[in-house]
């Protein structure tokens, strides 16, 4: 990774950081920006960047101590599973 692009993903990382603080999930909604960056997108691209092997090792570990749900399809249907169930 170049230093500019460290550097923009550190921020990117901050801004997730501090929708996770504010929201108690890291489950950013689509679209979703924050401080003027699209947030969402960006957390897409390393949701892809992890699915093809791409990802940093370290960007990967940083996400996951975070929290990133890596398969939002599953853990949405986990999730009304869950309710079903409790139902």
């Amino acid at each position: 990774m170049t230093m500019n692009h460290i550097t923009t993903w550190n921020e990117m990382f901050n801004l997730l950081k501090g929708f996770t603080e504010c929201e108690g999930h890291c489950n950013v909604p689509f679209y979703h920006i924050e401080d003027g960056k699209n947030l969402s997108t960006w957390l897409y691209t390393q949701r892809a960047q992890k699915k093809r092997g791409e990802l940093d090792a370290v960007c990967e570990k940083r996400l996951e101590e975070m929290g990133i749900v890596w398969d939002i399809l599953s853990e949405s249907w986990e999730d009304r599973y869950r309710l079903l169930v409790k139902f």
